[in-house]
């Protein structure tokens, strides 16, 4: 009787726990930046009934000394995910913001319950069941960007569990394998990590045959490896080829990543107080060598190859932490419901049900308590981020004013200029960061690079920035006034207390200025802002930034240069103080103290 009471409250915590995920993942809003390329790409290879092999959507693409560096980077990023950018496109184009909500909270929730089912038909208990779940909801709450990485997340699952279920049936299940990876490998280039399980298995399962270690007929052997070399092959049958491996494997295009979230380790991320380590990906990294330790010669030498790599790859690139979790909340699932059986068979009756029965009850309160975390009482709005990610009200601004000439934008806001814009105006990169000379041109910009010589730089020279400006016949500027590290760009600032750009909008994702020219007069006598609303919303959002988050420093960094700007340098050294305290090792922080002090004496005497 107690077994079935506390089986019952299990399903009822877990159903708890998928329903607080679905919630949340259809209550967030359209937000990210890279789903409105996606979407203008699908909408152009709909329209054009072609996939682009050069950027049709850039200004700078057109320019003659920007000739590409490394085609075939380009050549793959254009063309790996055109189906799921058409999947997106028609979606977007039939049902909007509501559809691609819809489509990412079933990809998720599909995973969620696929390793549920995993976990069940190995007869995992509820209880370690429910605590697996757990982490992979809290992990995958992460992965809620609308891109076609998301279909990678769920075949990642997909390709795992049909050889799972080869290895344990025997059956021809194993022929969708090669369907599977056509259609994977045209949606993202992630479809190696496919061809990564694959093999694995492959020389895992080979291994165990020639050492007798599992028995397979003849047959099933040819079968085997039969559905699994022809989905490698398959997998190729995309525009890229095998061009996924050379891009994705290559150090030669290490340094596009540099300085992208995604890309950082997430212990670097944690060290460098730029974010949190996620609770269910760090509890699965750890919990892996405990398993190793006390599981070690049990294990199967496929799941410990598997997740052996996918381990490494996630603690190296925080990217990989969205499939390495799902993988593990599998196998690690299972191997520790084996040690924890072990553990309850020598506990009496009379202890195992009081075991049992707390578990359940805290299961049930920790579901309730994670609902109400996650539940914000207000109605699902199926839109877009338009206070967070979204430049909507800025870009209507300048459409709605028909601001003429070519524009210098925050890179993230690349896609979403794209999609409301194109073709009457073109960008200048997005986040593809498809070309390298571009990329570092858009950094000297970002950055108010003067010169980019070793030698003083002299006032008569124009600096290389506005150089650039004045290259591509800048009239316009969109950007965000802090980034998402709390980092205001230096352009901003520079723009403010710049005679040749006017500020003339502003909210609290984006600045607009517009270049002081004839040209550009009238709209200047309607718009004008005073630079102080600038450095305020810049002020407003680092502040909110600065109280979210008690470990980052960069935003009280941003306080301290934003008031410094301002002339206001009490107000400057406070927040340089601050950041002081959050990392107290920073030699830059220390030396804009001694400095603003120096500044404070000199004005005193």
């Amino acid at each position: 009787m107690w077994k079935n009471k506390n089986a019952l409250l299990f399903s009822l915590s877990l159903f708890i726990i998928f329903l607080s995920f679905i919630y949340l993942v259809i209550s967030f809003d359209l937000w990210d930046y890279d789903f409105w390329w996606h979407i203008a790409t699908g909408k152009y290879i709909v329209e054009t009934g072609k996939i682009p092999d050069k950027d049709p959507f850039s200004y700078t693409e057109e320019i003659k000394e920007n000739q590409n560096l490394f085609p075939e980077r380009k050549d793959f990023l254009l063309k790996q995910y055109w189906l799921a950018q058409v999947i997106f496109y028609l979606i977007y184009d039939y049902a909007g913001p509501k559809g691609i909500i819809l489509l990412r909270a079933f990809l998720l929730t599909i995973i969620i319950f696929l390793v549920f089912f995993r976990l069940k038909k190995w007869d995992v208990n509820s209880y370690i069941t429910f605590i697996f779940i757990f982490f992979l909801c809290r992990n995958l709450f992460r992965y809620i960007g609308e891109r076609p990485v998301l279909f990678t997340i769920l075949f990642t699952v997909l390709i795992f569990l049909l050889l799972e279920s080869f290895r344990e049936k025997k059956g021809k299940s194993i022929f969708l394998l090669p369907p599977l990876m056509l259609l994977w490998s045209n949606l993202h280039g992630g479809f190696i990590l496919g061809n990564i399980i694959m093999i694995i298995y492959m020389l895992g399962e080979g291994t165990k045959i020639l050492f007798k270690k599992v028995q397979y007929s003849p047959k099933e052997i040819a079968v085997f490896y039969i559905a699994t070399v022809l989905a490698l092959f398959f997998s190729y049958i995309n525009p890229t080829g095998w061009y996924a491996f050379a891009v994705a494997l290559s150090p030669e295009y290490k340094f596009f990543e540099a300085g992208i979230q995604e890309y950082t380790s997430p212990i670097e991320m944690y060290l460098n107080k730029q974010g949190p380590i996620d609770f269910g990906y760090a509890t699965l990294a750890l919990l892996f060598p405990i398993i190793l330790l006390f599981r070690n010669k049990k294990l199967d030498l496929n799941h410990v190859l598997l997740l052996s790599g996918f381990f490494v790859m996630s603690l190296k690139t925080g990217r990989y932490a969205a499939f390495y979790v799902p993988l593990a909340s599998m196998v690690l699932g299972k191997e520790t419901g084996i040690l924890i059986d072990g553990v309850f068979k020598k506990l009496s009756e009379k202890t195992l049900k009081i075991v049992v029965s707390l578990f359940s009850i805290l299961a049930v309160v920790s579901s309730i308590l994670f609902l109400i975390g996650v539940f914000n009482f207000k109605a699902i709005q199926f839109d877009v981020a338009k206070g967070f990610t979204v430049p909507e009200s800025a870009v209507d601004f300048v459409a709605e004013n028909r601001i003429q000439g070519n524009i210098f934008h925050d890179a993230g806001y690349g896609g979403y200029i794209t999609w409301r814009l194109y073709p009457w105006k073109k960008t200048f990169i997005d986040t593809r960061w498809l070309n390298y000379t571009v990329k570092k041109e858009y950094a000297w910009i970002m950055n108010v690079v003067d010169s980019i010589h070793t030698t003083e730089f002299t006032a008569n020279k124009r600096p290389l920035w506005k150089r650039l400006l004045d290259h591509y016949n800048i009239n316009l500027i969109l950007f965000i006034p802090i980034d998402i590290y709390g980092t205001v760009p230096r352009l901003i600032l520079a723009l403010a207390d710049d005679n040749e750009w006017v500020p003339i909008y502003c909210d609290s994702i984006s600045i607009v200025f517009i270049k002081n020219i004839p040209e550009n007069y009238a709209t200047i006598a309607n718009f004008k802002i005073d630079k102080e609303t600038v450095y305020n919303m810049v002020i407003f959002r680092a502040s909110i930034m600065a109280g979210r988050d008690n470990q980052n420093p960069k935003s009280l960094l941003t306080l301290g240069k934003t008031f410094y700007s301002m002339g206001k340098l009490n107000e400057a050294l406070i927040a340089y103080k601050y950041a002081l305290k959050r990392s107290p090792q920073n030699e830059y922080i220390k030396k804009s103290i001694e400095d603003i002090q120096a500044e404070l004496t000199r004005k005193e005497q």
